[in-house]
């Protein structure tokens, strides 16, 4: 296996055919996946046997030193109408066929001793705001007990039992009928790129002067977008809510002592190198001589009617825009 530094790892599994079905669009699938350039990222496929060796085969790999960032198990449902994403993966048997080779486990826990249940570990968030006009995909919460599930929850349980960071998500396939392989495709492939972009949540700070206006402040020359407007705030760091991460930002950005009161807004923005989830809380009024700008080259206050003449960074003025036209909401709204 040969991994890029730098570039994230994403193995793709798929099934042969099974049962009485003809083929299996999995692996149609897979084959089309192996062709596509995704030139920042390295795809590793892998053909997994509709039976017990083949459930295993990526906890084994896992169990066994092999490290992706990613795992995207892709399987069919002859009776999915959508590409079903599956919230969860369990510890039983209850096949109602057998698998190709001829084994048919119509009860029993697959790992004895073990959670009854693992739910995926990817961020549903990205996910959600990434797919939610699509009608062509859903949310599952029962991945049937055949190989498909087995595999997952083998694979999950592997993962955690290592406390390891790798994102897993099975992904249960329409019939082609029902949506073409083109757009199955298109989906798996977008579905790719936004488990593995980077995804931060920020914060960023309403604060007031008494006078109905908000604080902008602008980035300096050397920092990423420089001269842009932003609520001042930053990273919400592992460990942090977003009142202690705001609180901490305030202090490093603007020598302030505040301890925010609520989230009154949140805009998710794509930007082209990562995901940003904005959180925008709440600091009430602050007098302008108790800020210190030691991040920032320039501060305004702005009223409503004056909150376009800075340049607001990408994710912040989707939010600018909604109080432009709704108002900006009060100081005392804790």
């Amino acid at each position: 296996m040969q991994i890029t530094m730098g570039r994230p790892s994403v193995l793709i599994t798929g099934y042969p055919k099974f049962s009485n079905f003809d083929n299996n669009v999995s692996e149609k699938i897979l084959s089309i996946i192996r062709e596509i350039d995704f030139s920042d990222i390295d795809i590793f496929t892998e053909l997994l046997s509709v039976d017990e060796e083949g459930s295993e085969l990526v906890a084994k790999k896992i169990d066994l030193g092999d490290n992706f960032d990613t795992i995207i198990h892709l399987g069919f449902s002859s009776k999915s109408k959508k590409l079903r994403f599956e919230k969860y993966a369990y510890n039983e048997y209850n096949m109602s066929h057998s698998d190709n080779s001829g084994r048919c486990v119509s009860s029993g826990a697959i790992i004895q001793s073990q959670i009854t249940r693992h739910r995926t570990n990817v961020n549903e968030i990205v996910i959600n705001e990434v797919f939610q006009d699509d009608p062509r995909v859903e949310w599952s919460i029962n991945p049937g007990r055949f190989v498909c599930n087995e595999t997952y929850f083998k694979t999950l349980n592997m993962v955690k039992k290592q406390n390891n960071k790798t994102k897993v998500l099975f992904v249960h396939l329409p019939p082609e009928n029902i949506i073409n392989i083109g757009e199955q495709t298109e989906i798996i492939e977008r579905l790719i790129r936004c488990i593995t972009k980077l995804y931060v949540e920020v914060v960023g700070a309403l604060i007031f002067d008494g006078n109905d206006r908000i604080l902008s402040c602008r980035r300096p020359k050397g920092k990423s977008w420089p001269s842009w407007w932003e609520f001042p705030g930053g990273k919400v760091e592992s460990g942090e809510t977003p009142f202690q991460a705001l609180s901490r930002e305030l202090k490093e950005e603007l020598s302030l002592n505040v301890s925010p009161s609520k989230i009154i807004a949140e805009q998710f923005f794509d930007y082209e190198d990562k995901y940003v989830k904005l959180m925008v809380l709440n600091c009430g009024i602050i007098k302008e001589e108790q800020i210190e700008l030691v991040e920032h080259d320039k501060m305004r206050w702005l009223y409503k009617h004056e909150l376009f003449e800075v340049n607001w960074l990408p994710a912040d003025l989707p939010i600018i825009e909604e109080w432009f036209v709704e108002g900006i909401p009060s100081p005392h709204q804790y």
